[in-house]
């Protein structure tokens, strides 16, 4: 499906007079768009327009990777609500480009989700924009620890358990994961808390989720998704220098095949799925820069394509797993 735009995109960024964490949004809107800059990166969008009136439009919650800010994907955000989709992006307390004192640890996997369904919530009971959105209609998508987070909103249990198991065996080998691994007296939290050595953040709102290079696959199990129903996208670099891909892609797709959807996007890393870099990112963080074989303008459009196609099919009725 390569559906043309049908409207612009409209954009407001710190909806909330008193926001619990930054929020951003965009949506459906007739508005002229004119430049807007993103953390140094120039696009076009309809600032503080008005919606275009022809909603209510189908929601989708934006769940940024681990140190980053709610304009990680913008290119998609915007996309998508040209398409007629309302977007909608948190920026993670404790877990972004300014504060990452609790990156990749439990306290942030246990909260991502409670920041989003906090963000979903405010949404809905906000007078403007509330009745604007398809309440039948709500997804989640999310990039690297996001994807973590929105698989998690779906009804994955995390499993703690598993994470240490592996980092017992892999802790050289995996520094990214394994450096922040829960001790025992965290796990045992966790069992006072949940029932067990897992992290429960289901939401029953969520329609579907796109979760792309999703990160913790080591704490993945097959009872941890049994109780997953919604619709589900995996979307996976070719090469992912980040993630190891026995302990992630290869472990998710060899335990939800058949009941999600998995696409590669070719040349792609990790990174692949930010907004192309500005010359101050180049010099100053050159591994966010990293590509490996197309453009990352190239890799951007297939997914835009995969996504739209994806969240179409659900809402038509024709999703399928492989």
């Amino acid at each position: 499906m390569s559906e043309q735009a049908r409207y612009t995109a409209g954009f407001r960024d710190r909806l909330f007079d008193k926001d619990p964490f930054p929020l951003a949004i965009w949506y459906p809107s007739h508005a002229g768009e004119r430049p807007v800059r993103h953390m140094g990166v120039t696009s076009t969008a309809a600032r503080d327009a008005d919606f275009a009136g022809d909603g209510p439009y189908p929601l989708v919650m934006f769940s940024h990777g681990s140190e980053g800010h709610r304009f990680n994907q913008f290119w998609l955000a915007e996309y998508l609500a040209r398409r007629g989709y309302i977007v909608a992006a948190p920026q993670h307390h404790g877990d972004n480009y300014l504060d990452p004192s609790d990156a990749r640890q439990l306290t942030i996997i246990e909260r991502r989700p409670q920041e989003m369904r906090l963000a979903l919530d405010l949404l809905l009971g906000y007078d403007e924009i509330g009745p604007q959105i398809d309440q039948n209609k709500i997804y989640a998508l999310g990039h690297s620890a996001g994807g973590a987070t929105v698989l998690k909103m779906a009804g994955w249990q995390f499993d703690a358990a598993a994470w240490q198991s592996y980092c017992a065996l892999n802790a050289d080998q995996d520094r990214v994961i394994c450096q922040h691994v829960p001790g025992d007296d965290m796990v045992d939290e966790l069992h006072d808390r949940y029932g067990g050595p897992v992290v429960s953040a289901r939401d029953d709102r969520i329609a579907g989720v796109i979760a792309v290079t999703p990160a913790f696959g080591v704490a993945a199990t097959d009872a941890g998704f049994a109780d997953v129903t919604v619709p589900m996208l995996f979307i996976e670099a070719e090469t992912d220098e980040i993630l190891p891909e026995t302990a992630n892609a290869a472990h998710f797709r060899n335990l939800l095949r058949g009941r999600a959807k998995f696409v590669k996007a070719k040349g792609a890393g990790h990174y692949s799925f930010l907004p192309p870099c500005t010359p101050y990112i180049a010099e100053n963080f050159g591994y966010l820069c990293r590509d490996f074989g197309r453009e990352r303008t190239d890799i951007h459009r297939t997914v835009e394509q995969v996504v739209l196609k994806f969240l179409g099919d659900i809402k038509s009725g024709d999703f399928q797993g492989r």
